[in-house]
């Protein structure tokens, strides 16, 4: 677990920004608060932060140099077939003076070049400097579970794990317009962009040579489409072999794990098979005894008790939530409103009291379909005409109705499956993809130009929206780094927690990419090949159970705890005014909604002004 930053110097004038590295690495010390180290030349800086008990016994994974010296590397991540690339790297003649990943990355690159990344089972930041060819190379992870940032001009090119690393350099700060709507619509940035022009983010599995003169973008991996040959069985057969070893694999001895054990089927199967391979593994989970529409804890309970699991529930009341709210706030470097990141806060932070790693089940709705919006496209693209057009009918259904109620989140859904049956295949993902239309935040926002879905459009694959597949693709290409992983990174790491997710594994990812769509999607149940695969370890009652999101009671808080921070700071007249990004009258009907009492129907609009609001007074 580390947090890395450095500038690679273009000219003279580059050199000025080495004066600002420390208090770089300073910002980053939650992401590894037990050493930090800065190594320099003429060319180079880099800076590392990180944590001894998540390395290796016998070295940090500090900033390491090739013994001729021409090469320097410092990166952030975890490699967890380690010993396998270890060994091979012996046979071919090269000696190991350490037990650090940084020299088994070093000494891989200098072997297989960049070909190396694509050899690397686990997640990871890199960054190496070449002495001779006065270049950078800067790589990420296959799915970008780790985050790296960077900012270049003619003077330096300068990169992080955070972009509140970066901003502790003296550069320019422009605002763009594009990402503000493109926040507001999806509760956050998609990557290669950030809230400022100035600074962008290194996609998934792409590496960059950087030289005086110029950036060279490279894709290193692309999701296998293979056809999987064999019987559903025999795919059932197959999953659970690759779960248990990539389990396996991020069970290392020399850290204390833990697993994330929320109640739902991805967790569970994590919980219970790390178990088998490590029975002191402890399971952690939350309760909500204030909340019982949140609370998913009697499920976890559950799954412990069949499995005999060492478990822990967490009650976590409103009170706590509120406690971590400005922590959490304060984190957030880049707008980020995803509201769950609180939960996940918490949920760290307690875990962290008890081991430094923990196993989740992330990835999994992604790549085996889990979400609601998966059944609802699964089911419109099998149907035809005429069911659609009877879907289409729900779209009459007034908008009125709020979160946090059983019944008005099913009135809510029928209705956007309304809408969602109404549109051509190309428009569906983009709508579920977005928590505000195109509409809702043109009258929000008073900026020179109008949003432009185009430049989301070019990241992803919108040809076919009636392959699954294809939907799952571009889930995996915006979702997981857009939001998935960029708030359990942010939030784990503020609580110095390292969390590794098995069904990431890239075997398992290319394996699930192979499979026929249908496999994954049944009339009543989500994920299907994987509740098949593990049913015999999992309850009945959590099998067929509907998706539950990971939530908390923000729209209760808004007229309630947060009111006055909502009058007098993030909604003030005079600060609106004086910012100029909205337009006050629309800002003034959000509050009279919210002094009514009915801030729930906005609460996700509302949360996504309190999270910008308190970034732009922070940062800008």
């Amino acid at each position: 677990m580390s947090g890395i930053t450095g500038v690679f110097s273009r000219n003279e004038n580059g050199r000025k920004f080495f004066d600002f590295a420390r208090a770089s690495v300073e910002t980053l010390k939650h992401r590894g608060p037990d050493y930090s180290e800065i190594k320099s030349s003429e060319k180079y800086l880099f800076g590392l932060t990180c944590s001894a008990e998540t390395n290796k016994e016998e070295s940090f994974n500090d900033i390491y140099v090739s013994e001729d010296g021409q090469y320097t590397i410092v990166f952030d991540g975890r490699i967890f077939n380690y010993s396998e690339i270890r060994s091979e790297l012996i046979k071919a003649g090269y000696n190991f003076t350490t037990e650090s990943e940084a020299e088994l990355i070093l000494k891989s690159f200098v072997c297989f070049g960049k070909n190396c990344f694509s050899r690397f089972n686990g997640f990871f930041a890199i960054a190496v400097y070449d002495l001779v060819k006065e270049q950078l190379i800067l790589a990420r992870d296959r799915f970008g579970v780790k985050p790296l940032m960077y900012y270049s001009d003619a003077t330096a090119f300068i990169f992080a794990s955070e972009m509140k690393a970066i901003l502790q350099y003296p550069i320019r700060r422009t605002l763009d317009e594009q990402s503000v709507f493109e926040y507001f619509r999806l509760t956050y940035i998609p990557e290669p962009f950030s809230i400022l022009k100035e600074i962008k983010k290194l996609e998934a599995a792409h590496y960059a040579v950087v030289t005086k003169d110029n950036i060279e973008i490279n894709k290193f991996y692309s999701v296998e489409n293979g056809l999987f040959q064999g019987t559903y069985q025999d795919a059932c057969v197959q999953l659970r072999e690759l779960t248990s070893d990539s389990i396996r694999l991020r069970l290392s001895a020399n850290a204390s794990i833990g697993c994330f054990l929320s109640g739902g089927i991805d967790s569970s199967i994590i919980s219970v098979l790390a178990a088998r391979h490590n029975p002191d593994v402890h399971a952690f989970s939350i309760s909500f005894p204030e909340t019982s529409y949140f609370d998913e804890s009697v499920y976890a309970a559950e799954v412990a008790k069949m499995h005999g699991l060492n478990h822990t529930v967490i009650p976590v009341t409103e009170s706590d939530f509120l406690s971590a709210l400005p922590s959490v706030l304060d984190y957030i470097d880049e707008p980020f409103a995803d509201s769950s990141a609180i939960a996940v806060n918490v949920l760290s932070c307690f875990v962290r009291k008890h081991v430094s790693v923990a196993l989740s089940g992330d990835g999994a709705d992604e790549i085996f379909g889990g979400y609601r919006k998966h059944r609802a496209l699964a089911m419109i693209a099998g149907t035809n005409k005429a069911k659609r057009m009877a879907f289409a009918a729900a779209a009459v259904i007034p908008d009125v109705f709020g979160r946090g109620n059983k019944f008005f989140d099913k009135i809510r859904q029928l209705r956007r499956m309304g809408i969602v049956a109404s549109m051509s295949p190309g428009e569906r993902y983009l709508f579920l993809a977005c928590f505000h239309s195109d509409s809702e935040i043109s009258s929000l926002l008073h900026l020179s130009h109008n949003y432009d879905m185009s430049r989301i459009q070019k990241l992803l694959n919108l040809s076919r929206h009636d392959d699954m597949n294809l939907v799952l693709q571009n889930d995996v290409k915006l979702v997981l780094p857009g939001d998935m992983f960029r708030k359990v990174d942010l939030m784990s790491m503020a609580a110095s927690l390292e969390v590794r997710s098995p069904f990431l594994d890239y075997r398992i990812i290319d394996f699930a990419f192979s499979l026929p769509s249908n496999w994954k999607f049944a009339s009543t149940y989500s994920k299907k090949i994987m509740t098949d695969s593990f049913a015999d370890i999992l309850p009945q009652s959590i099998i067929k159970r509907p998706k539950h999101g990971f939530e908390v009671p923000v729209g209760k808080w808004l007229n309630g705890a947060l009111l006055e921070n909502i009058r007098n700071e993030w909604l003030d007249d005079k600060f609106i005014k004086h910012q100029g990004l909205f337009y006050p009258e629309k800002i003034r009907i959000l509050k009279n909604i919210i002094e009514r009492g009915h801030g729930q129907r906005y609460q996700s609009l509302i949360w996504s002004i309190i999270v910008f609001q308190n970034w732009w007074k922070k940062f800008m």
